[in-house]
Formats: C-alpha cells, structure tokens, sequence
C-alpha cells in the first residue's frame, strides 16, 4: 500500500507508547468477553490466536491495515495472526471469496494488497467476479486460476466457516479483532486503531 513516511512515523510512536498505557484497558469496555469462548480457528500450535475481522470496501478497515500489519512485523513468536473476511450481505461474500481464492492460488499477500488499494487509492467498485479478474490480472496474478478457484468447492467451503465463526463472534461491523477466541475489540470499543493494538498487547501478554 501507498503509505508515506509520515504516517508510518506517526504509526510507529503510537505503538511503542504501549508500556505506559496499556493497564487502562478495561474487559467490557474496551474489550468485550465472547461466551462461549469460540475454539481456535486453525491447527496451528500458538499460544495465543489473534483474528481480524475486515471487509475490503470498509474505509475504516483500509485505515486499520497498517497499524496491524505493523504489529505483525514485531509481534511474538507464539501469536498467530489470522484473517477472516467478513460476511454480511451478497456484496461482501463476493470480496470474501476473492479473499480465500487468492489463498488458494498462492497470491494472498500480493492480492490482499491490491483489493484494498484498488478499492481505496483508485476507486475502483470491484464489486463481481469479473471486474476482479480483470484487476488483479493487469498486476500478475493469473486470471484463469482465480477464476477457477473463486467458486471452487475449497473457497466454498471457507465461505461457510467464515459466516458461522462471524456468528460466533458476535461481531456486527468491522474492523473487529478477536483474542484467544474470548475477547472481541472494535475502534468503538477501544477508542481508536492504536487501543486496538494496545489491547491485543494486554490480552496475549496475561
């Protein structure tokens, strides 16, 4: 993403002003308790599991992209970061399916990237099959394979699971962070992207 050297400036004094801060957050203020507390969503052995809940035409979840991947770069070795797009409405699950063919080809990380610039820094609507095809082919990814992929019985099948875990979460917008399966975060929540970041640090250093 097109980010200036300002921004990531700015970004970076905020997250590492975590020490002095941090004690404030309050569960069911800041961080909201799940019950029943939702199981991990993938196999991989991690001590803590921290999922964010996100939907490509969301301004709000283009703003909070940075400060998370930032925290990614440094995060502890036993936390696993995963991403889930959100689903609620037809228009959602198309970028949803977009999101988990990309995964299934290979080409997520570059992909993730242009869905959020294509929709945020170009304007591009990107609302079907087609004109995602179209887009993400003029940057290298292989058309005929995410095509294939898009209405595959795999893409399916993580549709399903991403709408029940979206349930089970309890989540209503986005972008919304869930820890260990127990606590649910939103900017409401926490007051901002970088309480974001600040609470999941609380949570995965109990």
């Amino acid at each position: 993403m097109k980010k200036s050297f300002i921004i990531w400036l700015t970004i970076s004094a905020l997250l590492f002003a975590f020490s002095a801060y941090a004690a404030q957050y309050v569960k069911g203020k800041h961080f909201l308790p799940i019950s029943p507390k939702v199981s991990a969503v993938t196999d991989v052995r991690a001590r803590h599991e921290v999922v964010e809940l996100f939907w490509y035409g969301c301004p709000h979840c283009f703003e909070f992209e940075p400060y998370l991947d930032m925290w990614s770069e440094d995060k502890a070795a036993d936390i696993n970061l995963v991403r889930i797009p959100a689903i609620f409405n037809p228009r959602w699950e198309q970028h949803a399916r977009a999101f988990y063919a990309l995964e299934m080809i290979g080409d997520l990380q570059q992909g993730h990237e242009l869905m959020f610039d294509g929709m945020h820094e170009q304007g591009r609507a990107l609302a079907n099959l087609d004109s995602m095809a179209r887009f993400l082919a003029a940057h290298g990814i292989d058309e005929a394979k995410f095509r294939e992929a898009f209405h595959s019985f795999a893409v399916e099948t993580k549709i399903s699971r991403a709408k029940e875990l979206i349930r089970q979460y309890q989540i209503r917008g986005v972008p919304a962070v869930i820890v260990n399966g127990e606590y649910r975060i939103t900017g409401n929540s926490a007051g901002g992207y970088n309480q974001m970041i600040e609470i999941i640090e609380q949570l995965t250093a109990q």
